[in-house]
Order: structure tokens, then sequence, then C-alpha cells
């Protein structure tokens, strides 16, 4: 008969890599962790971690059972803290802390993740604040535009953004402008708004299309590109802005796209620590964020 406790000690060698490290967690003692280890494969019948110097390196069988067993435990675990509590209310469903900027979170994760059966503990910030904090262990997983090698940490990618500038409605636009030269000039002399000082996204679009660092100083600074969509409504200026953002607000004639030929591509990730992989609300959240 399969012990409870051997397989809440495979859990935490497949989340920390480590029998010592997994032992300190659980706080056993590392033959104890390998006595357990050893146990469920006796009964399994098969490996199910590749030992490494200083690492565990989960086998296939070991991904399958823990993508199997990791819910039932939680399961488990949430009924018995129930129990225990005497509480009659449905059992929690599991929390996943998330890492994300405000404004993709809003126009495009939600939407996606809206009927997932988590609870969401949700954290907005910049993409290395949001780094930070992955690496600390303050969020399970973050959405982020920069793939900055970190130990430990994987991307996926999400999607490709696109971004294109874009003006208030019934701003003025001279139709006379084709030319790149012409486009360049033009953009020039317009009031810019941007999402930083340094004109993040901006810089892209200038080195793309221009082959050449832009020369024009934002007029405002609004580091939230929902705040700068406002701000472009009311007539405050132009920008750079994803289109996934701009949608409704195109449509509802507030405003419009200029030079539609001419775009920029953003890719979008999603960041986990290696050893949450093959987690099943990781695989989930990654099915759904995919376009």
């Amino acid at each position: 008969m399969i012990d409870f406790e051997w397989y809440r000690s495979f859990i935490s060698i497949y989340k920390y890599g480590s029998v010592s490290a997994a032992a300190k967690a659980r706080i056993l003692t590392q033959p104890a962790m390998s006595q357990h280890l050893a146990a469920l494969e006796a009964e399994i019948g098969d490996s199910l971690f590749v030992r490494a110097p200083r690492k565990m390196i989960p086998t296939e069988k070991g991904k399958e059972l823990y993508t199997k067993i990791v819910p039932l435990i939680e399961k488990l675990e949430s009924t018995s803290m129930e129990l225990r509590n005497g509480a009659n209310q449905p059992t929690l469903a599991p929390l996943v802390k998330l890492g994300t900027p405000a404004d993709y979170f809003t126009k495009a994760a939600i939407g996606r993740l809206k009927d997932m059966e988590i609870r969401l503990l949700v954290q907005f910030g910049v993409a290395h604040e949001l780094q930070e904090k992955l690496s600390a262990g303050a969020v399970d997983l973050i959405i982020t535009t920069q793939k900055t090698p970190i130990a430990g940490v994987e991307y996926k990618k999400i999607e490709d953004e696109v971004f294109v500038v874009v003006a208030a409605a019934d701003g003025d636009f001279d139709s006379n402008v084709v030319g790149m030269d012409d486009v360049e000039g033009w953009l020039n002399e317009q009031i810019w708004l941007s999402y930083g000082t340094e004109l993040p996204i901006v810089r892209r679009y200038w080195r793309e299309h221009f082959n050449k660092r832009p020369e024009i100083q934002p007029s405002h600074v609004i580091p939230d590109l929902r705040a700068v969509l406002e701000a472009i409504e009311n007539n405050m200026g132009i920008s750079v802005l994803p289109t996934y953002l701009i949608k409704d607000s195109i449509e509802a004639g507030k405003t419009k796209i200029l030079f539609p030929q001419l775009s920029v591509e953003n890719t979008i990730y999603l960041a986990y620590k290696m050893e949450n992989r093959d987690h099943p609300h990781v695989r989930e959240i990654l099915r759904r964020l995919k376009r």
C-alpha cells in the first residue's frame, strides 16, 4: 500500500530539485526522504528521477505522476483543512499568484482566464520588478515582454503584440504624407505621449522604420498604457500602442491608426520557475493565454 507521505516527499523533491532541499522544506532527514522516494519507485515499478550531481531530474514517468497527483494532493489537503476547521462551506479553489503588466492583464488576459477554477492573486509591475518577484518566490508566474536569463526560470511565448501609431479620431492628419521621409518629418512635428521618458517601443518603431533613434521628446509621460490611450482620445497627443489595447476605442470611433502599414511587434512571454513547468495550473494558464 502506498503511503500518502511518499507522495508528499516525491512532490517536494520534484519542486526543489534535490533530496536535501526537499528534506529541509519538509523538516525531515535526507535518509527519510530517500526512503520515501525508493519505496514509491518500488511500488510504481519505475524510476521517477535521474540522479545527477546535486540535482534530481524527473523522468517522463516522474513528470506524468507529478501532473496527475498534484491536483489530487491539493484537493486532499484542502479537504482535510476544511474538516479540521469544521467548515461547511465549499472548498476554496487553488491560489495562483500572478505578476503582470496592468494593461495586458486588463485588456487581454482576464478574458482568457475568467472561467478557470483557480483564485488569482494579481500583482502589477514592470518587467524587472516582476522578474525580481518571481525569483524571490513572491509570485508563481509572470507575464513579461523581457526574456532576461535567470537561473531556474523558463520562458514560454504567449503571443506577439502588434504596435501602431495611434491618434485621436478627429485629430489633424495630412493625407499627402506618403514617403518615409515625409512620414518621419510629420511624426517629428507632433505632440507625443509616452509610457516612459526613454520612449519604450517608440525607439523600436523608429529603428525599424527609419533606421535611427527618435529625436522627439515626449510632452507627457504617463506610466500606464490605458491612461495614454485615454489621453489620446482627449486629443493630448499621439503615441505607439498595442492593437489589443485600442480595439474598443477604434470601434467606438474615438481613435484611429496612422500609417497602418508601419507596425512593430513585441513578444509576450509567460515565465515560471522550471520546477513548476509541469504543474497543471501552469500548463492550463499557458494554454489559455496562447493565441
